[in-house]
């Protein structure tokens, strides 16, 4: 039972931005300390022992997008409300969810944005958030099955729209309190969860968030029992996989999913990614086609309702190039995530830290099969001059080499770095000449190794960001060469003579901006320039600017030059970052 801090009339009957914004990184916290406990959980639909991680990572992902949202605002001198918080922690969720169970919490997180009101988020607000993310996820879902999240989540808004309460706690208690009572349920719904003696990992990962809104309000935890002792992470997988997935012959084992009977469809990989410049109506067609496909099939958007709405795509199934495919028409497919469940070394089977859960797929080595069926190790190396770059670029995971004056030792700095696969970001540093050098010498000295067309810092960060070391290398480099095609480049530089160049004269000392390979712009000041040039790269459209500034921009410059295209461009995200010296005095990337 849960401890009353207060009286009735004492607790708080609404959470603002702040109490809001409390909430999802006290829900943080509580996924990290339960993530081996869920991890352990999972024996449904895929016995990969990941539905924490996924939770945390995609829960992480809402929280870096709210933080983002509140300092940005707060930057502008004005005050974040409720609303604004929650559409960002739903549109976060959705940009980042892993997993079955990340997309389907993605929508939970949707709805608290649908619903809240601009300043709060109070009793009948949470009722209809509640309402709302039962109505998206029974929409999102290819075959909703019972004993499930779905449950568990039904079970909770049902419960908060039957109470009469005009106290947020009391609504959210109540939800909590059927929200445990249904998980309790799962274990006799499903023969998956029965046979295991386990409930649901999904619906365990769901209490959680409802239980940090009780603790937010409250003070107190609500007490739960222990649902699985994490010191053996995978005995429930374990009793799965011993009864055939389904408990027949022929039966769902390790890898294979089950449909609401529990019925083995053998299907193998898990394809997960994102979809934009598209609509509802296409978003349901794809849906619709997917399901011919495989199964476990979520299709989500983030409820955005312009060029930069999302999608988050999932789905089970054996043939990954028409999975991804069927979407082409449909809109731009980005972000491209292909889990073999069946790979014990891969995503499936992998027991992530929970540090590695919140690096957003950027971060260190990856441990897979490498001579003798031992694990290997996977680095990402970037070629980038020393200084701020090369510690932005390694604080993402990556290994630095100095390019130099003219790249002539990069050859021997990359073969130093230890590692079984390589995959190498030029980013415009090397000539054609080196780039070959050393491709012959990756050729003989490392087994597998890719060479990513990079032609500038930001393509090579948008590159990175997309990193993802537990898939095979050549996915990981083709979602990485995506990224980085998807990246519009720019950089200023200053005229060393008077030229003539496309858009007219230019003076020794004026500043050109040079879009791609040709001069797009001349200017005499660094902050008008910056901004010009983002302004005439984002006429073609963009979702994520990010700058570069070089050693002539201050934090008075820097400043300036971030809150004009904030307030310039606001349905756009920019970031900026110090560069240091260097031949450009900027660098722009646009996404």
């Amino acid at each position: 039972m849960t401890q009353e801090s207060t009286h009735v009339e004492d607790r708080p009957s609404t959470l603002d931005a702040h109490g809001l914004l409390t909430w999802a990184r006290r829900s943080v916290e509580m996924l990290a300390l339960h993530r081996e406990e869920i991890n352990a959980l999972n024996v449904f639909p895929v016995p990969d022992s990941d539905t924490g991680t996924n939770l945390l990572y995609t829960m992480r992902a809402a929280v870096d997008r709210a933080e983002g949202e509140d300092a940005w605002i707060a930057e502008g001198g004005g005050t974040a409300g409720a609303r604004e918080i929650a559409v960002a922690l739903g549109h976060g969720a959705v940009h980042g969810a892993r997993g079955n169970s990340g997309v389907i919490l993605s929508q939970v997180l949707r709805a608290v944005g649908e619903a809240a009101t601009f300043t709060v988020v109070d009793a009948s607000t949470y009722r209809r958030a509640l309402r709302t993310a039962v109505t998206l996820v029974d929409h999102a879902l290819s075959d909703p099955v019972e004993g499930t999240i779905v449950t568990v989540l039904r079970e909770a808004a049902s419960a908060a729209g039957r109470s009469s309460a005009h106290s947020l706690v009391e609504v959210a208690r109540a939800a909590a309190d059927a929200g445990a009572g249904a998980l309790d349920r799962t274990t006799a719904q499903l023969p998956a969860l029965r046979r295991a003696g386990v409930v649901d990992a999904g619906g365990r990962g769901l209490l959680v968030l409802l239980d940090a809104m009780v603790e937010v309000l409250t003070g107190q935890t609500p007490e739960r029992p222990e649902y699985f002792t994490p010191s053996e992470p995978a005995a429930a997988a374990a009793a799965v996989a011993a009864s055939g997935g389904d408990g027949r012959p022929g039966g769902a084992g390790a890898g294979e999913t089950c449909d609401a009977e529990g019925v083995g469809r053998g299907t193998r990989y898990e394809v997960m990614y994102s979809l934009t410049h598209s609509d509802d109506a296409r978003a349901d067609e794809l849906r619709s086609a997917l399901r011919m496909l495989g199964d476990s099939v979520v299709v989500v958007g983030d409820g955005g309702s312009d060029v930069n709405a999302r999608w988050a795509v999932h789905v089970h199934t054996d043939d990954i190039g028409s999975a991804i495919e069927t979407a082409l028409p449909l809109g731009r497919v980005t972000e491209i995530r292909v889990t073999d469940m069946l790979d014990p070394t891969g995503d499936g089977g992998r027991d992530a830290s929970a540090d590695d859960a919140a690096g957003a797929g950027t971060g260190g080595a990856a441990r897979r099969g490498g001579a003798g069926g031992e694990p290997g190790v996977r680095r990402v190396v970037a070629v980038v001059p020393d200084g701020p770059l090369a510690a932005l670029f390694a604080g993402a995971g990556a290994a630095t080499v100095d390019p130099g004056e003219d790249g002539e030792g990069v050859v021997d700095a990359v073969l130093a770095v230890e590692a079984d696969e390589l995959l190498v970001l030029p980013n415009g540093e090397l000539s054609r000449d080196r780039i070959s050098a050393l491709d012959a010498a990756l050729r003989d000295a490392v087994g597998h190794a890719l060479i990513l067309p990079t032609g500038s810092v930001v393509q090579g960060l948008a590159a990175l960001a997309v990193h993802d070391p537990i898939t095979t290398l050549s996915l990981d480099g083709f979602s990485m060469a995506d990224a980085a095609a998807g990246t519009r480049h720019a950089h200023l530089v200053r005229a060393e003579q008077d030229a003539l160049t496309l858009v007219g004269r230019c003076a020794a000392g004026d500043l050109l901006g040079v879009v791609g390979h040709d001069v797009a712009l001349i200017e005499t000041d660094a902050v008008e320039a910056v901004c010009a040039l983002v302004d005439r790269m984002l006429s073609a459209g963009g979702e994520l600017v990010t700058v570069l500034f070089g050693d002539e921009y201050d934090e008075a410059a820097t400043e300036s030059v971030l809150s004009r295209l904030r307030s310039a461009h606001p349905d756009i995200e920019v970031v900026g970052y110090a560069a240091g010296p260097g031949r450009a005095l900027a660098h722009v990337g646009v996404e």
